[in-house]
């Protein structure tokens, strides 16, 4: 009973940080638009309730609209409007990897997408901490962090080598042994995929740990170079993929 009442108070706070995120950057009469669109009818004053905090939903209606949120495309939508890319190609990923509308925003799409199925979720420090945490929160389910240096010389170490072209260069990613547990489903969250390098990386030290992978989060993907890194019948969601051809 108790965990059952835990899952529904995250379900409820996840809802109202969507809403609030959405409200950042969106109107309230267009929120209510695009929700009565997918047949979710509330009122301007309900809404504006759920998104402050004074009421919270029910923890049915607070599926049914995260659901909406995320099917309609106004989750999109924020994120879209915060991407920016420069003259030389370069998404502002930092940023965004410590916006806490776009991370309460992935949290919440994570939730919908992984709930159940999780056991662990593994990222590589830096960038991915901040939605890695919020993911585990939201999932209930442990942090394991890969960090690119060895934090004591007695501590056990799973390893996995980082090929690195821009300069060409050899790094590593160190998790220390017993995180992850064998036979825990792992959900690797990642800031941005492009070459799929670290991804591949994560994936072994999963696999050296005799855990498996079950999905991949990242806020934001370039191009397709990634998916062969891919694990075999592991569940992908991205929040947005950048098209810097055009630039």
């Amino acid at each position: 009973m108790a965990a059952r009442r835990q899952e529904e108070l995250v379900l409820q706070l996840l809802c109202q940080g969507a809403l609030r995120a959405l409200r950042s950057s969106i109107r309230r009469a267009q929120i209510a638009e695009v929700l009565a669109g997918h047949g979710l009818r509330i009122s301007p004053i309900d809404l504006s309730r759920y998104t402050y905090g004074s009421h919270m939903p029910k923890p049915e209606k607070a599926l049914e609209m995260l659901e909406a949120i995320h099917g309609s495309g106004l989750s999109r939508m924020v994120v879209e409007q915060r991407v920016s890319v420069d003259e030389m190609g370069v998404v502002n990923v930092p940023l965004l990897a410590y916006d806490l509308d776009v991370l309460l925003l992935a949290a919440s799409a994570a939730y919908l997408e992984f709930r159940g199925i999780a056991d662990a979720v593994l990222t590589a420090a830096v960038n991915g901490v901040p939605l890695a945490t919020l993911v585990a929160w939201a999932l209930s389910a442990k942090l394991a962090v890969a960090r690119r240096e060895r934090e004591s010389t007695t501590m056990k170490y799973l390893e996995a080598e980082v090929f690195l072209s821009d300069p060409p260069s050899v790094s590593h990613l160190y998790l220390p042994a017993g995180v992850l547990q064998r036979g825990e489903r792992v959900l690797i969250v990642d800031d941005l995929l492009r070459s799929g390098r670290t991804l591949r990386a994560l994936t072994r030290i999963a696999e050296s740990a005799g855990a498996y992978v079950v999905g991949v989060l990242a806020l934001l993907a370039v191009g397709d170079g990634w998916r062969y890194a891919v694990p075999e019948g592991a569940r992908v969601l991205v929040l947005h993929t950048v098209n810097t051809r055009a630039r």
